[in-house]
């Protein structure tokens, strides 16, 4: 059972979040905060050491969660074509979950120092390395074209932004199904867009 510290730090990520994603780091003061989650300055730094390091927890949440959760997929003994469904199923869920983390995640960067942005960058390398493995997989087996990876650095970026922009309008599952039917109709191998499954 979490502890009433535990809580009291997650509802500081959380609403910090939020105001992050609404207002942007550098626009949101330390009075906003702290009306947000209902604590004194000394009762916030109870909790955090700056509000720096409260913008890296942030970033690195939704980012560790997602790399644990691929690497269970990318474990199991499915072929590639349903791991790499599989890979935007979990990120789909992971951005509905958690959209204002996500979101600070693609935009404040810039505002970490250089060690928050060595983690941030690391993190987000290794995730797009599992989409990477699971297409090269797929390429080398036939299930997928020989293709320039150079797109999956956009991969995060284009489940961000199309969940920001119409997260009113669509559920969820709804908006990574198009995000994916896009991307398989891209990588897919001809006969695989056509049969569902490689002719033999």
């Amino acid at each position: 059972m979490p502890t009433r510290g535990g809580d009291t730090r997650a509802r500081i990520l959380t609403a910090s979040a939020e105001l992050f994603a609404r207002q942007g780091y550098h626009g949101t003061g330390l009075s906003e905060l702290l009306e947000a989650v209902g604590l004194g300055k000394g009762g916030l730094y109870h909790h955090i050491t700056s509000k720096e390091q409260l913008l890296l927890e942030i970033m690195l949440g939704p980012i560790d969660r997602v790399l644990a959760s691929s690497d269970r997929i990318l474990a199991g003994d499915a072929d590639a074509t349903t791991k790499l469904r599989a890979l935007g199923t979990d990120l789909g869920g992971a951005m509905a979950a958690d959209l204002a983390a996500w979101t600070v995640f693609l935009r404040e960067y810039s505002a970490l120092g250089q060690t928050g942005k060595t983690q941030v960058l690391q993190r987000r390398q290794d995730y797009l390395d599992r989409w990477r493995r699971v297409l090269t997989d797929g390429a080398a087996v036939g299930e997928f074209r020989e293709l320039d990876l150079a797109f999956v650095e956009s991969v995060l970026g284009l489940f961000i932004y199309t969940f920001v922009w119409d997260r009113d309008s669509s559920p969820p599952e709804a908006l990574t199904d198009s995000i994916m039917g896009v991307l398989m109709h891209g990588v897919c191998a001809p006969t695989r867009r056509r049969g569902g499954a490689k002719r033999a």
